[in-house]
């Protein structure tokens, strides 16, 4: 139970996503109970925080006064009862993985039987985060906060300096289009067979993505770069046609795409992000799966700026 007005969630959520019936959809309840929770809370304390309007939501000054503390009381108020229950049971805090369905860090998970018979003490937890790419600063912000490690595909220009990062492997990219295509069928791909083709790519998602985003725009693909891969995206592809560049978790995420590997390998850096300044229970997981499981090669740093000339579409 948590420590704080129940009610503070969804004023939090609403402010997060601009939208009540947004903000619902996050939290897992009807729009109209998520309404209720937020008019009873203006009422009962004579505040107004939100501004109504038929585009959505927006904070009023008090609103966004308001946000921000409740953001660090649900913070607090989970640190709290951590740090509470490890002194009664005895045990250290454990160290809590963010994922979500697009990330759910499988490397990670696999490995953590490992970690616990290495080192027993430690605990994991799962914690639900939200969009690790389109939201980076608000997640990777979150490090030693809300979570304490995530697993990603690792990308110097969103993550170098702002956290550590302990390389995890590798896995290939590959190009998920309809099952209806006719280059479906194909064992390879290459990027000249994508020329005229519309092809979603996720900028800066990482190294090996970038490099082949630009093999694509020279072979004359139509790039269209987003700033997430989420199911909407995944469900137009599959209705309306056009291709992802994927890799790991994301390929064949729907099941009326396929995934067509490239011809030239490309692969995709995984990595263990965590604070710079980590927990004692978070340094000893990190030590654990360095030593048993982690390989013991560099990330790529932050390549030189290219801004091409290229036409790309963005949205």
């Amino acid at each position: 139970m948590p420590l704080y007005d129940y009610r503070l969630e969804a004023i939090v959520a609403a402010a997060d996503q601009g939208s009540f019936s947004k903000a619902a959809a996050k939290l897992g309840i009807s729009t109209p109970s998520l309404a209720k929770q937020v008019d009873t809370f203006e009422g009962e304390n004579g505040v107004k925080l939100f501004d109504r309007g038929h585009s959505g939501v927006a904070l009023t000054p008090a609103g966004r006064s308001l946000a921000a503390d409740a953001r660090a009381a649900i913070t607090q108020s989970g640190d709290a009862l951590r740090r509470a229950k490890s002194l009664s049971s005895g045990s250290i805090p454990a160290v809590r993985l963010g994922v979500s369905l697009l990330c759910p860090a499988g490397k990670v998970q696999s490995a953590w039987p490992r970690i616990k018979e290495s080192d027993p003490e430690l605990r994991l937890e799962l914690v639900p985060v939200g969009d690790i790419y389109e939201n980076p600063d608000e997640v990777i912000g979150s490090l030693g906060k809300n979570v304490d490690i995530l697993q990603v595909a690792y990308s110097p220009q969103r993550m170098e300096g702002r956290c550590s990062a302990l390389p995890l492997g590798s896995v290939p990219l590959s190009i998920d289009m309809s099952r209806k295509s006719p280059m479906a069928t194909l064992a390879q791909i290459r990027p000249e067979d994508l020329k005229g083709q519309r092809v979603f790519v996720l900028r800066h998602a990482c190294v090996a993505m970038d490099d082949y985003r630009e093999e694509l725009l020279s072979a004359g693909a139509e790039v269209v770069d987003v700033t997430t891969y989420d199911f909407p995206l995944f469900n137009e592809c599959a209705e309306s046609g056009g291709a992802i560049v994927s890799a790991g978790a994301w390929a064949g995420a729907h099941p009326s795409l396929t995934s067509v590997p490239l011809e030239r390998e490309r692969l995709a850096e995984c990595a263990m992000l965590y604070p710079l300044d980590p927990a004692e229970p978070v340094r000893r997981f990190v030590e654990a799966l360095r030593a048993g499981c982690a390989p013991s090669s560099r990330l790529r740093p932050m390549p030189p700026s290219v801004t091409s000339k290229r036409p790309v579409t963005e949205i």
